[in-house]
């Protein structure tokens, strides 16, 4: 997926946490680190235990998506110092104080099953070991506590990280690899305060489960929704919106993140919400955050979703073959993006709007350019 995203304030809040790490990194490079070692994370997970999402977060951090001059010249992603039981190659960094050894290692890879044996071999890691292996926060806050890393601010970066860019994911695909996920009645509950984006692991050219392409055939069932934090866009009665809801006519999808039924439209992964969900709850069973949720369904902060409406988890595509949509009384600019499995900010800008346009039964709004 490519998305430019603004990463001013976000680098200043992850630079310069480790001295030894001075090399900048854009969120780019974050997500090429994470498309380029993510196996490599996963294949360490099945064989130590270790959740893929903390080796990743780890290495992104301490070897600076690999663009520190210890990753560089040494292949240390991990910040591993000599130690006395440390036979191997060495390299001198200024770290905590001048000049001090780290391992240096012959590839990446070596680097990565070094950090698996690192915590496996050595008994103040040991109680990283009985907590539950999709549980990133206890482990990010465990190693800190075990002293890993001097950073007072250690363990919410990495899982800042992880929740920002969706990581743990990786988790949960590991265990659905190994026929693990199908013993675990349900995903785990994260209660870890969750504001940030994320990356999603998305192909947006893959089939569904019958091998046929997603395609958007459902037509839009009328309903009203009070939802005041929704555009201004609308002709039916004030605070009156109409919702885009749907029934079992739309192909049925898999995803290895969520225990509720899933289908597509427009080769775009929704959920059908059920009586007093919020996107709270549906975050949670598909393991996404609640703001990403909002951002992937165009929802404001106070609205909620109701019965039987779609909600979009992962993000929206960012056309629509149908090209152009007719305006009937009561839609509002929100809703067509719904209806058609479309990034509301694309809407706007293939039709000159913003949140504030009006829109008038017979407009016609273009769905692609």
């Amino acid at each position: 997926m490519k998305k430019i995203l603004h990463f001013g304030c976000f680098l200043s809040v992850f630079l310069g946490m480790f001295s030894n790490v001075s090399a900048q990194y854009t969120e780019a490079d974050i997500r090429e680190y994470i498309v380029q070692y993510q196996d490599i994370a996963i294949e360490k997970m099945k064989q130590y235990k270790i959740p893929a999402s903390i080796t990743l977060a780890q290495g992104i951090f301490e070897s600076a998506c690999g663009k520190s001059r210890l990753a560089v010249d040494g292949n240390n992603h991990f910040g591993i110092k000599c130690h006395t039981d440390w036979a191997g190659d060495t390299i001198l960094i200024d770290d905590d104080e001048l000049q001090e050894c780290f391992r240096k290692y012959d590839s990446v890879a070596a680097s990565y099953t070094d950090h698996s044996l690192f915590l496996t071999t050595r008994r103040r890691y040991a109680n990283l070991f009985e907590l539950d292996i999709l549980d990133y926060p206890g482990w990010a806050r465990t190693l800190k506590a075990d002293g890993y890393a001097t950073n007072p601010q250690y363990a919410d970066r990495l899982i800042s990280l992880i929740e920002r860019f969706n990581i743990a994911r990786l988790d949960t695909l590991c265990l659905e690899q190994q026929g693990i996920m199908a013993e675990r009645p349900h995903p785990p509950v994260v209660s870890h305060p969750d504001n940030r984006p994320k990356i999603e692991y998305v192909d947006k050219n893959r089939k569904d489960a019958q091998g046929a392409a997603r395609e958007q055939t459902q037509k839009p069932v009328v309903e009203t929704h009070n939802d005041a934090s929704l555009p201004n866009n609308t002709n039916t009665p004030a605070g009156k919106f109409k919702v885009f809801t749907a029934d079992n006519e739309y192909p049925t999808g898999a995803s290895p993140f969520t225990y509720r039924k899933v289908f597509s439209n427009n080769n775009t992964f929704f959920v059908v919400a059920e009586a007093g969900d919020t996107y709270e709850k549906i975050a949670t069973d598909v393991q996404v955050s609640a703001a990403n949720l909002r951002r992937f369904n165009d929802a404001g902060k106070g609205g909620q979703p109701v019965e039987k409406e779609i909600v979009y988890i992962e993000s929206k595509a960012k056309n629509n073959d149908a090209k152009v949509h007719v305006v009937e009384r009561g839609e509002t600019l929100r809703y067509i993006a719904q209806r058609y499995a479309v990034q509301l900010h694309y809407i706007f800008k293939y039709n000159n709007m913003d949140e504030n346009s009006i829109i008038q039964p017979g407009d016609q709004i273009m769905l692609k350019h």
